[in-house]
């Protein structure tokens, strides 16, 4: 007798703040789903960290207990796909697999003096220099990306280099030859096989500067600069495809992983974003924007970052990405100062006044990315008269995410040199029925909002279901895509470059503010 067919798929995403499993059956229909917040852990300001044993526990638990929610049992799920939070990495003994430290999360500043250092050094200035001559009579667009070469703390090298500086088990290992990396995809793989396998996909490798996506290899010239071990490294494997077996005695049956794939490259799938000129937006913890270049990677004079977003079999697709990296951290901002007891309430709160009354808000926390680049911008309210309310307030801040899709979204259609086909939107703010047609408006385009936010859930899923066979190809899952409102825009242009001038004055202002002293002022703050 034939052993029945399993037809269910579990997918596994671990973003910054919480991890989910969620199990969908073939028409892509959520049949159960568990979350577990994830802690973040500051020992020291900008230090963030997440604790690898925990992630690990979490990650057994969340799988169990959506297996209990769904009545079913391992021998039902056909696979496993998993997407992650990127850039977030942590090193381990390859004898024991004891991590030698916390995962150092993407969000964490400790290597920015390394960034400047570097950054200021002969070694990086003569590449640039080397680059722009060579752009200049080749036109390749990875001269004019090396041209504009520049360390950031969002890449792993620096942290990685921290780590190899700082802790004295890590130097130990690599001295032996007993060290591992891994960023969360692989450190998840490696411990639901047992430690069988030790590997990673193109898009999280392509998403930590470790990777040159203009020749589909290790950045050999970064490392040797940052001085980092290339055998260190995982082995890279198509986003779908085999990453081994769960170990049976986890959860009482093997389970195979057909798919890993970074968080956003997962959402633009999941959004069925697969032609030259499909944008998504993701609203989150940060805001992403991502733009299909297709079959090869553009350059960016903006620090967009060229970004490998899937290899299946013989087809490899990229992306232009930018940035900003306060957008959930706002709206949690704003609960905490009691300017709404409940975060949905907040759309119907900026609605109820015609405008924000002269208020700007700059979401500059930790300052600004692409394409101002200034780590140094801070946050900024500005335009207050005693005729503002709270509603006003609400409102600046809400218009501040339109802003910042704006200027990216402008950034990478000028960048990648790509028209704009479509602009699709997920993630948890994009809820907001406010903020949705506020960027609809900034941007003049229509947004086609996901009928669920967790695209990264369902983009792993699709992935895995690829991987494993359940799906036949691209065009049948674009076919199950779903959406839930098309918002269009509606405000004058005069009204909209009226505000937007408005934006860029409070933006100049918000510009090279934090100095040396702020450490100690937020210390005396914590």
């Amino acid at each position: 007798m034939e052993p029945p067919i399993r037809k269910y798929i579990l997918s596994i995403d671990t973003g910054t703040t919480n991890i989910r499993a969620i199990i969908f059956d073939q028409n892509l229909t959520i049949i159960a789903r568990a979350v577990e917040e994830i802690p973040l852990i500051k020992p020291r300001p900008g230090w963030v960290e997440q604790d690898p044993h925990v992630v690990w526990e979490q990650c057994q638990r969340v799988i169990k207990h959506v297996l209990h929610l769904a009545t079913l049992s391992a021998r039902d799920v056909a696979c496993i796909g998993i997407a992650n939070q990127r850039g977030t990495f942590v090193t381990w003994d390859r004898r024991t697999g004891k991590p030698f430290h916390n995962f150092i999360t993407w969000q964490d500043v400790r290597a920015a003096q390394i960034c400047e250092l570097r950054n200021s050094s002969m070694a990086i200035k003569g590449i640039q220099g080397v680059s722009s001559l060579a752009h200049f009579f080749t036109r390749k667009p990875r001269f004019l990306a090396a041209s504009v070469l520049g360390i950031n703390t969002i890449h792993v090298p620096p942290r990685l280099a921290w780590v190899l500086d700082n802790v004295p088990e890590v130097k130990q290992a690599r001295e032996s030859n007993n060290l591992m990396f891994g960023t969360i995809d692989t450190w998840l793989v490696h411990n639901l096989t047992s430690g069988r396998v030790h590997a990673t996909d193109y898009s999280n490798i392509s998403s930590t500067g470790l990777y040159d996506p203009y020749i589909l290899g290790h950045n050999a010239v970064l490392m040797g600069i940052m001085n980092l071990p290339k055998e260190i490294l995982p082995s890279i494997m198509d986003t779908a495809g085999s990453f081994g077996e769960c170990s049976p005695e986890l959860f009482g049956h093997p389970i195979p992983i057909t798919a890993v794939c970074a968080d956003q490259q997962a959402a633009l799938f999941g959004e069925c974003c697969f032609q030259r000129g499909d944008v998504k937006i993701t609203l989150g913890t940060g805001c992403f924007v991502d733009i299909m270049t297709g079959s090869r990677p553009m350059a960016s004079t903006h620090g967009m970052y060229p970004l490998v977003t899937w290899k299946i079999k013989d087809e490899i697709s990229f992306a232009l990405e930018g940035s900003s990296s306060a957008v959930g951290t706002v709206i949690d901002w704003g609960t905490g100062l009691d300017l709404y007891d409940d975060v949905s309430k907040s759309s119907d709160i900026a609605s109820s006044v015609p405008n924000s009354c002269g208020l700007v808000f700059v979401p500059a926390f930790s300052g600004l990315s692409s394409p101002h680049n200034d780590p140094t911008a801070r946050g900024l309210l500005i335009g207050m008269t005693s005729n503002v309310k709270k509603p006003h307030v609400v409102r600046a801040i809400l218009e501040s995410f339109g802003y910042r899709c704006k200027e990216l979204i402008d950034t990478i259609r000028n960048d990648s040199q790509t028209e704009i086909r479509s602009i699709k939107a997920d993630g948890g703010v994009s809820r907001n029925d406010f903020v949705m047609q506020f960027i609809s408006d900034m941007v003049e385009m229509p947004i086609d909002r996901a009928e669920d936010p967790d695209m990264t859930a369902l983009g792993a899923c699709m992935l895995a279901g690829l991987g494993a066979g359940i799906f036949k190809d691209k065009e049948e899952l674009s076919r199950l895509r779903k959406s839930n409102r098309i918002f269009e825009p509606s405000m004058p242009m005069s009204k909209r470059d009226r505000l937007f001038r408005k934006w860029e004055k409070a933006l100049a202002l918000s510009m090279h503010w934090a100095d040396d002293d702020d450490d100690e002022i937020h210390e005396e703050n914590a």
